[in-house]
């Protein structure tokens, strides 16, 4: 079995491929992916005896991680022929894919998983969740009665209006951590993909004309559903829910998605249903000394720790290091390629990414047994990576 960057003339093979195990060729999303948007130079695959059995696409984004913008890859499109599967080769490919981003200088990437478990076996964790809300479009009556009046709509029609979203999107995400950075061509090939696969845009605006909140939503089936819920204010969230009550005549339900850090479901008339959390995206250290130095510390830390890194599935990573702190940055330095039984902290790899992506505090972590060390050098972790609101909203 090899693993290489994708070539020009693999591409047959790497549609066939993502043909069977996700959208199937001549789907919208499948045209405009492979026509517009595929990288070959950024797609990882696997040959057998000549024949491509698997594929994961590295899609390139800025992540802004507690405030630093990252250049990360975003790991989609992970597929194994069937004539392969439960062979290891899954394994093999992800392990192949984060050597290759490790040579790239990335030290976190990402991956949404279809199934969190598999992922987590190998070193990814969970780094932001998000809220899924589903309602009767009748029982939004009570939410819009209170919908500001002055508030107006508005629908987007082309991706070249993407700076009308722009700024209610900046806004939205700027307390935020682990979420992308969209400039013009990020917001070009979304909303080209979205409107390739039929989905609407439409825009809620106040009284001098200034957008406050849009979402992106497919009608056609019973159940409207809603992809992207973004909104500067709470006005702007109900004159959204307003803008969708309005389509009554064409939808039973919605459902919207949005980020954990909002708290309106406490005054929804009837919290008991339609309310739970969606995994969402996963984080995982690529390479530890990329990583930790690549985050900023936010006090005025002074001194070295030890610490030990487990890592089940890139050796590279396992091990023991010293991180110095001085004047806001992290130096690391990896002293020994096992974990020294007298270290002071003991990580998962997982559990690093999560505490540098700002998921969870160090404290939590030790709490869930996912970080071994004494309270006084976790309450170090705390203030020197204190705990974040975290979200995106990448598909693909």
């Amino acid at each position: 079995m090899k693993f290489r960057i994708a070539k020009d003339t693999d591409t047959k093979d790497v549609k066939r491929l993502w043909a069977y195990c996700f959208e199937p060729e001549g789907h919208p999303f499948f045209n405009y992916y492979f026509d517009t948007a595929y990288e070959p130079e950024n797609t990882m695959v696997g040959i057998d005896r000549s024949y491509l059995v698997s594929t994961v696409h590295l899609r390139q984004n800025i992540i802004r991680v507690r405030g630093v913008d990252l250049p990360m890859s975003y790991m989609v499109g992970v597929a194994t022929d069937p004539i392969v599967r439960r062979s290891g080769v899954g394994k093999k490919l992800l392990k192949s894919a984060l050597g290759e981003l490790k040579q790239r200088g990335q030290g976190v990437t990402i991956l949404m998983p279809s199934y969190a478990g598999f992922y987590q076996k190998y070193g990814w964790d969970l780094y932001a969740h998000q809220w899924v809300q589903t309602m009767k479009l009748d029982d939004l009556a009570p939410l819009v009665e209170a919908a500001d009046k002055t508030m107006s709509f508005g629908m987007l029609r082309s991706p070249r209006e993407w700076k009308r979203l722009a700024g209610v999107y900046e806004t939205y995400t700027k307390p935020l951590s682990g979420y992308a950075v969209r400039k013009e061509k990020e917001w070009v090939r979304l909303l080209e993909s979205i409107f390739a696969e039929g989905v609407q845009v439409g825009y809620v605006k106040n009284d001098s004309g200034q957008l406050e909140g849009y979402c992106f939503y497919r009608l056609g089936e019973p159940e409207i559903a809603v992809t992207e819920f973004v909104y500067t204010t709470r006005r702007a969230q109900k004159a959204l829910m307003n803008f969708l009550y309005n389509h009554r005549s064409q939808g039973d339900s919605v459902r919207w998605n949005e980020g954990m850090l909002d708290q309106g479901y406490i005054f929804h008339p009837n919290g008991k249903v339609g309310h739970s959390t969606m995994p969402f995206m996963m984080s995982r250290i690529v390479d530890v000394k990329l990583a930790m130095e690549s985050i900023p510390v936010p006090v005025a830390l002074e001194g070295a720790i030890q610490f030990g890194v487990k890592d089940p599935l890139c050796e590279w990573n396992h091990g023991t290091y010293v991180v110095s702190y001085k004047e806001g940055k992290a130096q690391v330095v990896k002293h020994k390629e096992h974990v020294d039984i007298n270290a002071k902290l003991v990580f998962s790899v997982g559990a690093l990414s999560l505490l540098l992506m700002g998921r969870m505090s160090a404290t939590e972590l030790a709490f869930e047994e996912k970080l071994e060390g004494p309270d006084d050098i976790l309450e170090v972790l705390n203030r020197a990576y204190p705990r974040q609101n975290t979200y995106i909203n990448e598909w693909w």
